[in-house]
């Protein structure tokens, strides 16, 4: 079953393979710049929306039907080379805007005989593109 999808990393839930994010987190705000005022409190100026940012953990694991090395060699990859995508969970975009891999870091669970890595823990955090 279809969860989402980022770039070309889909997000599913199946019998034979099961790859989804998960501790979801986003932030988001607003810039704004405060003016002196000679003896009187400063003023605000709204300025403009700030740039959602989200993180998530993936965990890439062999037995769920995932290849965790080319997996995680995928995500690096669109760190690495600055690709933008939209993030859709279920049949909706996240934000009207596409992302960008803005870090990336991993934890190898599971590594078998010949350096096969079987279990490994992604966590990935974009930050919105305009």
């Amino acid at each position: 079953m279809y969860v989402g999808i980022f770039g070309d990393v889909i997000f599913s839930v199946g019998h034979l393979r099961v790859l989804t994010p998960s501790n979801f987190k986003g932030t988001t705000g607003a810039n704004w710049a405060e003016h002196e005022v000679l003896g009187g409190k400063a003023r605000a100026e709204y300025l403009s929306p700030k740039l959602r940012e989200y993180t998530f953990d993936i965990l890439l694991d062999a037995a769920l039907g995932v290849n965790p090395r080319k997996m995680l060699n995928r995500l690096t990859e669109m760190s690495e080379n600055g690709e933008i995508h939209y993030l859709i969970i279920g049949f909706a975009p996240v934000s009207q805007n596409k992302f960008r891999v803005t870090e990336i870091s991993d934890s190898w669970d599971s590594v078998i005989k010949h350096g096969l890595l079987m279990q490994c823990k992604v966590s990935l955090t974009i930050k919105e593109y305009i």
